[in-house]
């Protein structure tokens, strides 16, 4: 860790615009330090001393903005402008604040309510309904949605509109810290950390450190989890924990990664930074003399190190040694492992490896019985080491299997029995082969039936007949269908996704009769159902219904046609807000044809209460 700077006092909020970082410290002095993390400029803010322990301290989304809170006192500046433009006044204390869209400020405190300010007018304009506990931390989770921590230890979901919510008591602690980035992710007092679904509104993952939590930063697939003398690392991604010792340091309050650093300041406004790729170095080193254990430690202690062109040296050296040991057992199977030996000092590879050697053994004695025609042998080998299905003997083998089949089944609908037997001759002693050649000699009828079923995609006939003669899940025609299967549950979500609702029904339809994917287009055609429901509400102008139905479905609210009316009254509102300080008939003409709806009226009477 290499200090660079000594603020002296505590840090309140790193934040990252065009390149620079940018640092707010408790006496709201706003420090800008760029890539190199030299001193580019800065300035101080003429406002009292703001808290670092809490989250009044926010930039927004694009840092024009900065708010700073104090008590129950919370300063807005145009950062870009460095004007100061407001000072709001509570109650009581402000603990949190956040930014959406650098259109609204939302401010929380001890009297457990959220005030949602209009940037443009500068004007409060709402209030959400009050919560038993203090507001620890806020965030908008888009333009519908505001989250909240409870001291209570709840995380809370506010519609902005309707002004519903859930409440979720997962935490242990509580609740310190709240972020949204391309994850959503709350801590709590001891580094209980829970990863949301922004749309469901539920926890999809949670690890606990129990470790007194300071910090974190979401960054890419890495938490960056801090307590008071701990740096730990978790892969979001994959939801395993990567190293609870990244760090070890005392009195760490705050972090950032900046320029492939990490940033920390202290309780004291120490700053001090470790380069994350300091080691990669050593790692190629490690690469070239092919210590691939002691390259496998340095990214197990640093997993950072995997952004690194180390890295990606790392793998495809690794991949080449994999492809000339495989080319290598053809022909020495003492060269082959040789080749692979630094690969097995590797912990968490040596499995893998080991396998790899064992299946690639049988190569040599596999391809000698595909070349020669002993295809018993050959399936044998296939079954027993499954490493053989991907080389291109195996290919060679199924595309003979194939080839065969065909030339038999038409030898037969021909008549030509003999020939069609002399065909199947090397696939008889294929012990999971031979149910169909007995079934295509004896009964070829069922298999042009088969045939004639799935061309004209009687899969209701075809399951029938599987269930009867399950060898003909052998046969190339249901190879077929399965992959035409696949292709068009593809095709459906695809369809989804580009909202072509039609299309998206009739490839579930036909997949809903193929056994293997029934549950999945029984899925699609449920929220279809769902959807046209939603659609056909708007169509007939019931758009309270409509949105009712979208807070039970969270689906819905990644639709266009949702997105559209939710804009349309976000644009009306925002009009409203700013007639109301002239003409409050105009104002409340603008937002007419609201006044019915329930999931809209909440908003409205508390822009009226509050700019009254």
């Amino acid at each position: 860790m290499i200090k660079f700077k000594n603020l002296k006092v505590p840090v309140s909020r790193f934040f990252i615009k065009d390149n620079f970082l940018y640092v707010v410290d408790e006496i709201n002095r706003v420090l800008i330090f760029d890539m190199g993390l030299s001193f580019f400029k800065g300035f101080r803010l003429k406002f009292e001393k703001n808290s670092p322990k809490e989250n009044g301290v926010k930039f927004s989304n694009k840092g024009k903005f900065l708010a700073v809170t104090s008590k129950n006192r919370v300063g807005v500046w145009n950062i870009e402008e460095k004007k100061h433009l407001e000072t709001f006044e509570f109650k009581h204390d402000i603990l949190a604040v956040s930014f959406l869209n650098e259109e609204y400020l939302a401010c929380g405190g001890i009297d457990g309510e959220i005030y949602l300010i209009n940037l443009e007018i500068l004007k409060r304009v709402a209030k959400l309904p009050k919560h038993k506990d203090f507001i620890t931390d806020i965030v908008f989770v888009d333009e519908d949605y505001i989250c909240a921590g409870g001291y209570d230890k709840a995380v809370i979901f506010f519609n902005l509109s309707s002004f519903n919510s859930k409440k979720r008591f997962l935490h242990i602690k509580p609740v310190k810290k709240i972020e949204k980035k391309e994850d959503l992710i709350s801590a709590d007092e001891i580094s209980d950390i829970v990863k949301w679904d922004e749309y469901k509104h539920t926890s999809i993952d949670r690890v606990d450190f129990y470790r007194k939590f300071s910090d974190f930063w979401i960054d890419g697939e890495f938490l960056v989890i801090l307590s008071k003398n701990r740096v730990m690392i978790y892969d979001l991604k994959n939801e395993v924990i990567l190293n609870d010792k990244f760090l070890e340091f005392e009195n760490m309050e705050k972090v950032v990664i900046y320029s492939n650093k990490m940033i920390i300041s202290t309780t004291n406004g120490e700053l001090y930074y470790k380069d994350l790729f300091e080691e990669e170095k050593e790692l190629l080193d490690a690469i070239l003399k092919e210590d691939f254990k002691k390259a496998y430690d340095l990214i197990d202690k640093n997993p950072f190190l995997k952004r690194s062109e180390g890295f990606k040296r790392l793998i495809k050296y690794e991949e080449l040694l994999i492809k000339k040991a495989i080319l290598l057992f053809e022909k020495s199977e003492i060269e082959a492992v040789k080749v692979l030996q630094p690969l097995l000092k590797v912990p968490n590879k040596r499995e893998e490896i080991e396998k790899l050697i064992k299946h690639y053994k049988n190569l040599a004695k596999f391809k000698n019985a595909v070349l020669k025609g002993n295809y018993a042998l050959a399936y044998e080998l296939a079954n027993m080491y499954e490493e053989l299905k991907k080389t291109k003997y195996y290919k060679i083998l199924e595309l003979r299997w194939q080839k065969t089949y065909e030339k038999a089944y038409q030898s037969v609908i021909n008549g030509e029995f003999e020939k069609a037997k002399e065909l199947l001759e090397p696939f008889m002693a294929v012990t999971q082969k031979l149910p169909l050649i007995e079934l295509l000699l004896k009964k070829a009828e069922i298999l042009k039936i088969f045939k004639e079923k799935i061309a004209k995609k009687d899969f209701k006939g075809v399951y029938a007949l599987l269930k009867e003669h399950p060898e003909l899940k052998e046969s190339v025609e249901y190879q077929k269908l399965m992959t035409y299967a696949e292709n068009l549950y593809k095709f459906a979500l695809k369809f989804l996704e580009k909202e072509e609702f039609q299309k998206a029904k009739k490839a579930a339809m036909i997949l809903k009769d193929i056994e293997e994917y029934e549950d999945k287009a029984i899925e699609i055609l449920n929220m279809l159902e769902v959807i046209f429901k939603f659609l056909a509400l708007i169509a007939d102008n019931k758009i309270d219904e409509a949105l009712k139905l979208a807070e039970m479905y969270e689906f819905l609210r990644k639709l266009k046609s949702y997105k559209e009316i939710q804009e349309k009254f976000r644009q009306t509102l925002k009009q409203a807000e700013k007639e109301m300080l002239e003409n409050k008939t105009k104002a409340l003409d603008l937002l007419g044809e609201y006044k019915n709806m329930k999931m809209k009226l909440p908003r409205i009477q508390s822009m009226i209460k509050e700019m009254q």
